[in-house]
C-alpha cells in the first residue's frame, strides 16, 4: 500500500477494520502518544496487510482529532455562560451526561469539539429560548416556497454567486507550483442554463460531464495574495412531487429497473450493512412491504430520534452510518448517510447528494440524500431539514423535505468517497466529500487552517 502522502482512496476501505485492542485503549484513554508509539511497534513487525493499512489511516485520525478538540472545560463553560449567564456547573455537568455535549480525553483532560456549542444551542429548544441570541434560524423563505404547493407543480430559483480559494499568508511558498481543485456545478438534472462566467487565473482542467464530485483544476506558481474564483449563474428548476398520493404508493411496489440495482450495494466502510444496521432496518419495518412506505419510516426514525450536531472530520469516525445510529447524532452528511444505508438493506436504491445551500443572506455547505421508487423515480430526503422542522413544530415542512429538496441549493457532488479528476498527490482535508475546495503543492498537502474559503452571493432570487 502506499504512504498516506500519496494515498489511494480505495484504501479508505480499511477504516471498517477494527484496530488492535490496546491501541483502542489509549487512544480512547487519550494517550495519543502511546497510541502512536503502539501502532509504530505494529507496523514495524509482520502484519497482515489490510491491520497495516487500518494502522496507516489511523495515523492521521489522531492527528486530526488533536487538532479539532481544543476546547477546555473552563473555555468551555464560558463560551456557554455567554448566551446563558445562569448555567451552573451542575447543569454543565448534566447535559455532559445527556451526550448534549461531544468531548474526548486528551492528555488527562476533558476536551471539547470546537464547534460544540454551537450544536449546543442548534438543537436544543430549550437552550434556544434562554438564550440572549435565542434561535436564529430563518425558515420563512422555505415556508413561502412550500405553502400551497400542488403535485407536480414546478419551483425555479436563479442562483449566481462568485467561490473563492484562497491560501492564509503563513501558508504561502512562493514561486512552487500550487495545485487547487475549487468544485463548481455541472448542467444535469436539477441545473439548467448553467453558464461560468469568469474563471481566474485560468484552469488548467475543467470536470467531464460525468465527474462524481467535479471541479475546476488549477495548477500555477504561488504567490502572495493569489485568489482562485469561479463565479456562474445557472436556475435550479424542481418539481414538487406529493409521496401521500394513494397512486405514487401503489406504482412503489412495481418492480426495480435492473440498472437501479447498483445503489443497494455496500460501500465501505461508511455504507456497510452491519448486524445493528441490519436489525435497525427490520425494527423500523416492522412487516410493511412497500418500499416508499419503508423509506418514509426511515426519514421518521432519523427526523425524530437523530439530533442534528457538528461532528469531528468524518476521516476520524469508523463507520458514519452506524455511528449515527448508535449515538443517535450527527449532521447533514452523517444522517444522509444512515438514510442511505437503511434504504439499502430494505431494498430501496439510495445515493448521496452534496453542495451549497443558496438563500438569500445565507450560503454555505450542505448534504441530502436521494432515493428511487418505482412510479416517482429518484426522490430527495433533506434529513437535517426535517429533524430540524420536526423539532419546530413545523410539520408541513417536515414532510415536504421527505421526496423533495428546495431549489435553493447548488447540487454538485453526486457520490460520496470519490477521487477528483486529476486527483490529489496529498491526504485530502475532506477525503469523502467537496464543496470548499482543496490545494496542494507539489511536494506537501494543504491543510483547511491554511486555506481560505469564500462564498459570495451576486443574485439569489425566486422565478415566478
Amino acid at each position: 500500500m502506499k504512504e498516506l502522502n500519496n494515498v489511494n482512496y480505495g484504501d479508505l476501505k480499511f477504516l471498517s477494520v477494527d484496530l488492535p485492542e490496546d491501541i483502542l485503549k489509549e487512544k480512547w484513554s487519550g494517550n495519543f502518544d502511546k497510541a502512536k508509539k503502539l501502532i509504530a511497534q505494529r507496523k514495524s513487525e509482520n502484519i497482515p496487510q489490510a491491520l497495516r493499512c487500518r494502522l496507516e489511516l489511523e495515523l492521521k485520525n489522531l492527528e486530526n482529532l488533536e487538532c479539532r478538540y481544543t476546547v477546555t472545560r473552563e473555555e468551555a463553560l464560558r463560551q456557554v455562560r455567554q448566551r446563558i449567564p445562569e448555567m451552573s456547573d451542575e447543569e454543565f455537568d448534566q447535559l455532559q451526561l445527556e451526550g448534549k455535549l461531544d468531548w474526548i480525553y486528551l492528555d488527562g483532560k476533558v476536551m471539547y469539539l470546537d464547534s460544540f456549542c454551537a450544536t449546543l444551542f442548534k438543537v436544543n429548544p430549550a437552550l434556544w429560548q434562554r438564550s440572549r441570541q435565542g434561535d436564529q434560524s430563518d425558515y420563512q423563505i422555505l415556508d413561502d416556497l412550500i405553502a400551497d404547493l400542488k403535485d407536480g407543480q414546478e419551483i425555479c430559483c436563479h442562483i449566481h454567486i462568485r467561490q473563492e480559494v484562497s491560501l492564509k499568508e503563513q501558508a504561502v511558498e512562493e514561486g512552487k507550483i500550487l495545485r487547487v481543485h475549487i468544485p463548481v456545478p455541472l448542467e444535469r438534472e436539477q441545473v439548467q442554463n448553467l453558464q461560468l462566467l469568469e474563471v481566474t487565473p485560468a484552469p488548467v482542467r475543467m470536470a467531464e460531464e460525468d465527474a462524481s464530485q467535479p471541479t475546476l483544476y488549477f495548477e500555477t506558481p504561488a504567490a502572495y495574495g493569489q485568489i482562485f474564483s469561479v463565479e456562474y449563474a445557472f436556475d435550479h428548476r424542481t418539481t414538487y412531487i406529493d409521496l401521500s398520493k394513494p397512486e405514487r404508493q401503489n406504482a412503489a411496489t412495481e418492480p426495480l429497473p435492473e440498472e437501479m440495482k447498483v445503489y443497494l450495494c455496500e460501500e465501505l466502510p461508511h455504507i456497510q450493512f452491519t448486524p445493528y444496521l441490519r436489525s435497525l432496518a427490520a425494527e423500523i419495518a416492522e412487516g410493511e412491504r412497500n418500499p416508499l412506505l419503508i423509506a418514509r419510516r426511515i426519514y421518521d426514525f432519523i427526523t425524530t430520534k437523530v439530533s442534528y450536531a457538528f461532528v469531528r472530520d468524518y476521516a476520524c469516525i469508523d463507520r458514519l452510518a452506524e455511528y449515527c445510529a448508535l449515538n443517535l447524532k450527527g449532521d447533514c452528511g452523517v444522517q444522509a448517510l444512515l438514510f442511505i444505508t437503511l434504504c439499502r438493506i430494505s431494498g430501496i436504491p439510495a445515493r448521496w447528494q452534496s453542495g451549497i445551500d443558496a438563500k438569500p443572506g445565507d450560503v454555505g455547505e450542505h448534504d441530502w440524500a436521494m432515493f428511487y421508487v418505482s412510479g416517482s423515480g429518484w426522490m430527495y430526503a433533506d434529513l437535517s431539514y426535517g429533524g430540524s422542522s420536526y423539532i419546530r413544530g413545523a410539520y408541513e415542512r417536515w414532510n415536504y423535505f421527505f421526496g423533495n429538496a428546495d431549489p435553493y441549493r447548488i447540487p454538485i457532488n453526486d457520490a460520496f468517497q470519490r477521487d477528483f479528476d486529476p486527483p490529489k498527490n496529498f491526504w485530502r482535508n475532506d477525503p469523502y466529500d467537496n464543496q470548499s475546495g482543496e490545494a496542494e503543492y507539489e511536494d506537501h498537502g494543504i491543510k483547511s487552517d491554511d486555506l481560505v474559503y469564500r462564498y459570495q452571493e451576486i443574485d439569489i432570487h425566486r422565478i415566478k
